[in-house]
């Protein structure tokens, strides 16, 4: 899924913490040799965090079908000419692993869209999607969803990554997101069958993820 998750003066301030010396070999949390090329650090401002996971679950589109109970924002990324990450499975446990917590959507934010290739690709049950992400756009999936990120052909892309946990199944998501369509469809169709419509979805969010 694509959204408009930052506006510009929010991509600006997310921008502005970032420190280019503290970004290092991308590899280092890849176990897989070979398989990424890109630079990545960890050192995420709170204020950013903040701002990200706040824009998170307050997105009633992400509120609405994922129903996020944990969101983590873990790395700025930058991919320059000829970096390129090949397609990959991201880790389900979060660190540190003693903690036991699983995640079940990873999402990636853009920072900018001045760079060509670099488009993010991800293979679902009906194929492969993809594309380049506008400034402030975030892809969020599935964690279980193969995915990367083509070669950068030109210029520099920065990005924000991080993970979601819910307690809200794949499946339950699937009905949540069916019915989210279906009320956008009655908003200005019929206030009756609109008003129950989104007291079944309500309802579901509730009993699904306490």
């Amino acid at each position: 899924m694509f959204i408009k998750l930052l506006n510009d003066d929010e991509v600006k301030f997310c921008l502005k913490y970032i420190t280019d010396k503290t970004f290092k070999d991308g590899n280092d949390t890849q176990p897989i040799e070979d398989i990424k090329k890109n630079k990545e650090s960890s050192l995420v401002s709170d204020n950013v965090r903040k701002l990200v996971i706040g824009k998170l679950y307050d997105t009633h589109f992400i509120d609405s079908v994922y129903c996020p109970n944990r969101v983590s924002v873990n790395f700025y990324n930058q991919y320059k000419k000829g970096d390129f990450y090949n397609l990959h499975i991201d880790n389900f446990k979060a660190h540190p692993k003693s903690n036991n917590v699983f995640f079940d959507y990873a999402f990636s934010v853009n920072l900018n869209d001045d760079y060509e290739g670099g488009e993010i690709f991800i293979q679902t049950e009906v194929g492969t999607i993809g594309r380049k992400l506008e400034a402030g756009e975030a892809a969020l999936f599935p964690i279980i969803y193969p995915h990367g990120i083509k070669e950068i052909t030109k210029g520099k892309r920065t990005n924000i990554i991080g993970w979601i946990s819910s307690k809200v199944s794949y499946e339950q998501s699937f009905i949540l997101k069916s019915l989210y369509e279906v009320n956008q469809f009655l908003a200005d169709k019929d206030e009756n069958i609109f008003t129950k419509s989104v007291l079944v979805q309500n309802y579901l969010k509730k009993e699904w993820g306490r």
